[in-house]
């Protein structure tokens, strides 16, 4: 925009703020009869790789948070936690190379553990909530869009006092953990039986409206609790090697492309007149104010100065006319 003294100024605004689908692990995407610390026995669960892929292209960043108590019991170490993540990760994108998941957040506290320094009843256990807030504050999430999918209850109600929606997964084939047979205190937005069908319904509801009558058990949304700040008992995981290798280059290219096509689609959803026509216009726009900045940085040199504004005003009457042509459409 121009000031006072007709000089060009660049307002920085803050990058939109992205959903993400939080993940529970075990019997979620892995399948696990108790406590996993051995990186050789993970098993995906069917439509894992797939269903995350599809929601990175939907514009979802992907954090698993999971409660490690086995640590906590003596069971296996932080690091033999760290290393099935890290194996679920290489499985993942060896059965597809976009399914990449941005982060891993992990509690290994538990109230009456056996090991003294794990004994705490903290606030990154679910069904708190502080692993989804930790992600999200550290990765600038919308968390009002962003969905929590698992198999407990607990896992229910984390997401949902983080402000997300709520998936709860009933996988068949999979042993139910003891948490799966708590008692429910909030209800779920849905109940589905795949990875598939739970990623089905999160397309069908980019939006926040009320729900649509589907195949899978739907429940009607209710009021978010008020959020707690981040704890300092936070475990973090940060995403392997192989996971940012994958995320990076072209394939981070077409996540970032994927992500634009997804903003355009939510935020058009109900305009019937968005074209193309207006989308170059935004372009074209955008390349004049460039001109005009480069104007004003030429001043010492009128002959430049010149031909910067020329393009400009080009430019400007190229992009009225591009909105005349949307017009007529």
């Amino acid at each position: 925009m121009l000031d006072v003294a007709g000089r060009l100024t660049i307002i920085a605004t803050p990058m939109f703020k992205r959903p993400a689908v939080f993940f529970d692990r075990d019997n979620t995407l892995i399948a696990c009869d108790g406590y996993l610390g051995d990186p050789n026995q993970v098993a995906l669960a069917t439509g894992a790789a797939d269903t995350i892929a599809r929601l990175r292209a939907l514009g979802f960043r992907i954090v698993v948070v999971s409660n490690q108590s086995g640590v906590a019991r003596g069971m296996f170490s932080e690091d033999d936690v760290r290393a099935v993540n890290q194996r679920m990760n290489q499985m993942l994108l060896e059965i597809n190379p976009r399914a990449v998941i941005d982060r891993h957040e992990f509690c290994p506290h538990h109230p009456e553990a056996t090991v003294e320094q794990y004994r705490q009843d903290c606030d990154c256990r679910k069904p708190k909530s502080a692993m989804l807030l930790h992600a999200a504050q550290t990765m600038q999430l919308d968390l009002n869009r962003s969905w929590m999918v698992g198999d407990a209850p607990r896992d229910i109600e984390a997401g949902k006092s983080a402000g997300c929606r709520a998936i709860l997964l009933r996988q068949a084939g999979l042993t139910p953990p003891p948490t799966a047979q708590e008692s429910a205190s909030i209800e779920p937005d849905a109940t589905v039986e795949t990875l598939k069908e739970a990623a089905d319904y999160i397309e069908r509801n980019l939006a926040r409206r009320s729900p649509q009558q589907t195949s899978v058990t739907e429940h009607p949304p209710i009021s978010k609790v008020s959020l707690r700040p981040p704890s300092d008992a936070d475990f973090v995981e940060e995403p392997s090697a192989e996971a940012a290798h994958s995320a990076s280059g072209p394939s981070r290219l077409e996540a970032i492309c994927e992500q634009i096509l997804s903003e355009l689609r939510r935020s058009h959803q109900h305009d019937g007149d968005f074209s193309v026509t207006k989308l170059l216009a935004g372009i074209v726009q955008i390349l004049s104010l460039a001109a005009l900045l480069m104007a004003y940085i030429q001043t010492h040199s009128g002959t430049q100065t010149q031909t910067y504004i020329l393009v400009a005003l080009t430019l400007q009457t190229l992009t009225i006319s591009l909105l005349i042509m949307g017009k007529q459409k």
